[in-house]
């Protein structure tokens, strides 16, 4: 059975981000799995002449537990809320000690992971695609979507999603996704090309002509496509998220350094902190 695999530590923002789990999952009929993972040293010394492990260990995996449990409780609430006509996930909880890289990839190997939810420990989810190693790690070695909440966000009805793209291959499987999770909640795609300096303008032409037409083969009608001019590339994205209030921002991961450049701008940077927008980022290969 698909799962949606949600991130906490139980702060209030991965509590938030775990509820929107448990409502996506009952639309598009998954499950979810809540996991948290932790980092102890459980050290053996020897005390009154024999060994003993260190109490730090006990302390740790105790607390994740009543945690964990304490949680899945609120999410159970949520689920017996989902209206009738939707499916009622089954909720799962699962924790990790040691490496975030390895005990991720064991439990996306051991469960049918659809994609990753996460908040956002402070600030927005821009903040933390750049500039957390929590998000980068998963980002790097997780090789599934991963739906990133900002703080104080909820995430309501989604209606319309902004896709930003390049052109290119891993934008096409990007959006198939998208297109099917479209297909279940009917909102809107628009797909939004930034406009940059090009050798070959013709070439450009050619490949966006291509790239709309593969994705016409999809049968989605409520996809659009748009191109964004100006003089200042990160200004009019912004100007553009801000007119049009998307529901979510979806990216794919190798327009990281793309995106840097944009969001970097102060200016663009304090905007769309404002805009507070949600981040779906797509791996290269799905």
């Amino acid at each position: 059975m698909k799962t949606i695999f949600a991130l906490t530590d139980f702060s209030d923002n991965s509590v938030n981000a775990a509820n929107a789990a448990v409502l996506l999952a009952g639309k598009i009929h998954a499950n979810v799995l809540l996991y948290h993972n932790y980092e102890t040293m459980a050290v053996a010394s020897t005390f009154s002449g024999g060994p003993y492990v260190n109490e730090e260990f006990f302390l740790t995996t105790t607390e994740t537990k009543k945690n964990l449990d304490h949680q899945l409780k609120g999410l159970q609430y949520i689920v017996d809320s989902i209206d009738k006509n939707d499916r009622q996930p089954t909720l799962k909880a699962l924790s990790g000690d040691g490496n975030l890289e390895d005990n991720l990839k064991q439990a996306i190997d051991e469960n049918q992971i659809e994609f990753i939810i996460m908040g956002t420990p402070s600030g927005t989810a821009i903040d933390h695609l750049f500039f957390g190693s929590e998000t980068n790690t998963i980002l790097q070695h997780a090789h599934k979507p991963v739906l990133i909440i900002p703080a104080n966000k909820t995430l309501g009805d989604i209606k319309n999603v902004v896709f930003a793209t390049t052109f290119d291959e891993p934008d096409i499987q990007a959006l198939h996704y998208l297109i099917n999770l479209g297909k279940t909640f009917h909102f809107n795609i628009e797909v939004v090309h930034v406009n940059q300096p090009v050798k070959d303008k013709a070439q450009q032409i050619e490949k966006e002509a291509a790239f709309q037409k593969h994705i016409a083969r999809f049968g989605y009608d409520k996809i659009s496509f748009k191109d964004i001019g100006g003089h200042d590339v990160a200004d009019r994205l912004h100007l553009y998220c801000a007119e049009e209030k998307p529901d979510i921002l979806a990216v794919v991961h190798h327009q990281h350094s793309f995106l840097r450049r944009i969001f970097e701008h102060s200016t663009t940077k304090d905007a769309l902190t404002d805009l507070k927008l949600p981040l779906f980022i797509f791996p290269t290969v799905l």
